[in-house]
């Protein structure tokens, strides 16, 4: 499925994951985001925009399902503290 990269985000949304990342002593340039680019509105049938993010060093990714109700910044700052993304 085609994907939007981080710099395709809205501004507001970039400048969360850069404040994200700064507070962890990271870069955005040390991961990939991307979202799905095709995605019906959450309600339609339940699907909901799905944000994908890859630490470059090592391969390591997770998915997060988000909508206007579901931060997927909050689940993304937790696993960043606990390490999940670590060498």
């Amino acid at each position: 499925m085609p994907a939007h990269d981080l710099s395709e985000f809205s501004w507001d949304e970039q400048e969360d994951v850069k404040a994200v990342l700064a507070n962890r002593g990271l870069e955005p340039g040390d991961f990939s985001i991307t979202d799905n680019h095709d995605f019906p509105q959450a309600g339609a049938n339940g699907t909901v925009r799905q944000i994908c993010v890859t630490r470059l060093s090592n391969g390591k990714q997770a998915i997060y399902d988000t909508d206007h109700f579901a931060p997927w910044l909050t689940d993304f700052d937790e696993a960043l503290a606990a390490g999940y993304f670590d060498d």
